[in-house]
């Protein structure tokens, strides 16, 4: 069959790695790069920066227990990975900090202080169980509530309400609006996490070695107009007079380009994808120590979060262990959310993506999507049918994959 995939990211350029064996695949892309939220310099992002510097700026770090299906994909391309620390630190809006276990190791203060933050870490531990207790709902409820509706003013809630903005980039602010069904599970999946890993290049590694090895076409820079379904196939419209004929189409691009889309969406694919909205943000790569050195902190964490004026929020990535830059001098950094904090002067990159934009009423016909995949021709991956991270992203396409008769990571 000929299949097209519309979407250049992670979940399209695995699908189409899955099916490349079998089908005739086709990846369009709007944009003059591959690789969606996985950006990374010196890889697919170009950079004035010394060659053999690459810095991620989105997609970093992966914990190896949470991320069985991309491990294993990582293991089949050859791809290496090395060790990373995972450790977070919070900043407080009353100015004060809360270290993590790894945090407290790395930052080796005096036995007395150190002292004082592991009994601050049992508060937190205590505050931690609650959340526990109050989340602990049968699926049907969690899937009617915002985040909002679990959380507390505790301090460790507010920490996790910030990690859950690291995790999605989604604006601090529209957090407690996201869906208790998708971050409650992510939380507590996360609450022990003992294994990060980041890959050996960048994340743009394992894309880079699938774009490498495909038979199949890949095209970027192109505008589809629409998709249109009849009894035997598929057409795509171009920008301009073209339009190109498959047998069946993957969406692989945020859920609320569907219906922008579609020609002759259903009933059931206008409710599906009408509550979808875009999430546009930036990340900046920076070499500004300065939001450590006036907190009076010299240890930077892979996952440092600030709760900030105004009831905004923000989060600082370390980027040199996390990106393996060895014997540097200049501290660099991944920021969300932190722009007043940042010299202008040592902003190295800007980088802005397009993600959805999860909230209750979009996020509870995901199932939905899933089970009816293949209806009218037609497919859907991204990690927004899972957890919404790169391992939601790999199990959506392996899921597409086993339904066109493609390959399965399970295969030798």
């Amino acid at each position: 069959m000929r299949i097209a995939i519309i979407g250049g990211g992670s979940a399209g350029l695995v699908c189409a790695h899955l099916l490349d064996s079998v089908h005739d695949v086709v990846v369009f892309e709007r944009q003059p790069m591959l690789g969606g939220h996985v950006r990374t310099l010196n890889g697919n992002v170009p950079s004035e920066l010394d060659p053999s510097l690459r810095l991620d700026a989105g997609v970093i770090e992966f914990e190896v227990r949470n991320f069985p299906r991309l491990m294993r994909l990582f293991d089949k391309l050859g791809c290496e990975t090395r060790p990373v620390a995972g450790t977070t630190t919070f900043w407080t809006r009353d100015g004060e900090h809360h270290l993590s276990p790894g945090s407290i190791r790395r930052a080796q203060d005096p036995w007395p202080k150190r002292l004082g933050q592991l009994i601050d870490l049992i508060g937190l531990r205590m505050q931690g169980l609650a959340f526990d207790r109050r989340t602990a709902l049968p699926d049907d409820v969690l899937e009617s509530l915002p985040l909002s509706e679990c959380l507390t003013d505790a301090d460790m809630d507010r920490w996790a309400a910030l990690l859950t903005m690291y995790a999605y980039s989604i604006p601090y602010e529209r957090v407690p609006d996201m869906p208790a069904a998708l971050t409650v599970p992510m939380l507590r999946a996360f609450e022990r996490a003992e294994s990060w890993v980041s890959l050996k290049g960048g994340a743009w590694c394992y894309l880079h070695r699938i774009v490498e090895s495909l038979r199949g076409e890949v095209r970027l820079n192109q505008v589809i107009t629409g998709v249109t379904r009849d009894a035997d196939g598929v057409t795509l419209n171009m920008l301009g007079p073209d339009v190109e004929r498959f047998d069946k189409v993957v969406f692989a691009a945020p859920p609320d380009q569907t219906l922008k889309l579609l020609t002759d969406p259903s009933e059931a694919e206008l409710r599906r994808f009408g509550g979808w909205k875009p999430n546009h943000i930036q990340t900046l790569v920076h070499c500004d120590s300065g939001m450590y050195e006036r907190r009076g902190i010299q240890v930077a964490t892979e996952f440092d979060v600030y709760e900030l004026s105004g009831g905004q929020g923000g989060y600082n990535s370390y980027l040199n262990d996390l990106c393996g830059v060895a014997d540097s001098e200049t501290r660099y950094g991944l920021a969300f959310g932190m722009e007043d904090e940042i010299d202008p002067a040592k902003v190295l990159h800007r980088q802005k993506h397009h993600t959805p934009d999860y909230t209750v009423d979009a996020y509870r016909w995901h199932v939905e999507v899933s089970a009816t995949n293949g209806e009218n021709h037609t497919f859907h991956a991204g990690a927004w049918l899972g957890n919404g991270l790169q391992e939601g992203a790999v199990v959506s396409a392996e899921a597409v994959s086993r339904l066109l008769g493609g390959d399965s990571l399970d295969e030798p």
